[in-house]
């Protein structure tokens, strides 16, 4: 695999890279040959202008549904973000959002062309002032990394407000999505000066929200606006996904990060047996209520294990505890793991007692 083809978040943590042929406006896949998608080509009526120049994304944002209707995030970016999403506590939010403002600093880097000059950096909030955005996370390490490399930029997040409340996007048809947010971003008491301005957000999905905030920008005088995201959504149903995922990318993705957050935790696991056979690894821990059992099948797919952090946290979405990781650690070089990230999807975790 190219080095091109990947970023190394903090150094470490590989993220895949959007490949061509993709929209030169969006990163929206396209047909070889194809400069922009359809949807840049043939906007909605009410999408006059974009009013932004580029979009560019660190990498694919998606899941897939398995056999019980779980929605499975499929590779390590869509895990950070949804860290950054759904999980509740700061340690985790602020811990997803530096690693992804430092691939985000990484394409900077790598599109001098695009950024340099740029002035002004902000996002769509909320509504309500009072409640922090996903994207905060992401702007103020990114912000900390620009200007420690020369770039004089200024955060304009408190001068971008909401006028209204517009609901959830997510279940809305196309078309209302975009007539439901415009007019809604507005910017404070600034005259911009033709300056350039970069919108960060977590993800893109139809554009609609950065095309409403930069239309707001735009109204304050404001030079070219370009936009950096996290995740491009994916919206094919099927689950493509390559084959050659290497050892580090795998247990980064199936133990949740935690072999970076915390590998002092995964290496201090006893396990006090272990078989391997043809088809089935057996495995016994050593926990602090007592002994934990592990039963990973291959011929049926199914992976056993009763420790409460599986059990409660982990089995649903298809994710490692730290005794699976340890497992797998310690096999690392029988190459368990592609062949389960694979077949995902039929793959079932369950309760050791069931």
């Amino acid at each position: 695999m190219s080095e091109d083809e990947r970023l190394f978040l903090e150094g470490k943590i590989p993220i895949r890279l959007i490949q061509e042929p993709f929209c030169k406006s969006c990163m929206n896949p396209v047909n070889q040959g194809e400069d922009k998608c359809y949807s840049c080509e043939h906007p909605l009526p009410i999408v006059e202008d974009w009013y932004f120049n580029k979009v560019l994304c660190l990498g694919i944002y998606h899941s897939h549904e398995d056999d019980f209707s779980n929605k499975i995030p499929i590779n390590i970016i869509s895990n950070l973000i949804y860290i950054l999403k759904y999980r509740k506590t700061e340690i985790f939010k602020n811990y997803a959002g530096k690693r992804l403002a430092d691939g985000l600093f990484q394409l900077i880097m790598k599109n001098p062309e695009i950024f340099e000059n740029t002035k002004y950096i902000t996002s769509s909030p909320k509504f309500d002032k009072h409640k922090k955005i996903n994207s905060e996370y992401i702007i103020n390490p990114l912000l900390r990394k620009m200007k420690e490399n020369g770039f004089d930029v200024e955060n304009i997040l408190n001068k971008t407000e909401r006028l209204r409340d517009v609901g959830e996007n997510k279940s809305k048809p196309l078309e209302q999505r975009f007539n439901d947010i415009y007019g809604v971003h507005n910017i404070v008491g600034e005259d911009f000066a033709g300056n350039k301005i970069l919108i960060i957000d977590d993800v893109y999905t139809t554009g609609s929200t950065v095309w409403d905030l930069a239309r707001a920008l735009k109204e304050k005088n404001a030079g070219e606006i370009n936009v950096l995201v996290a995740g491009r959504a994916k919206s094919t149903i099927s689950w493509k996904v390559p084959e050659n995922f290497d050892f580090n990318e795998l247990i980064l993705y199936f133990s949740n990060l935690d072999f970076d957050k915390t590998p002092k935790i995964i290496y201090n696991v006893k396990v006090t047996h272990l078989e391997v056979q043809d088809d089935v690894i057996i495995a016994s821990f050593k926990g602090s209520l007592g002994d934990y059992q592990l039963l990973i099948d291959y011929k049926n797919e199914v992976i056993k294990h009763n420790c409460n952090n599986f059990i409660h946290n982990r089995m649903k979405y298809k994710r490692f505890c730290k005794h699976l990781t340890r497992i797998f650690i310690d096999l690392k070089n029988q190459n368990l793991l592609n062949s389960i990230y694979l077949r995902l999807d039929k793959w079932k975790f369950m309760n050791f007692q069931d």
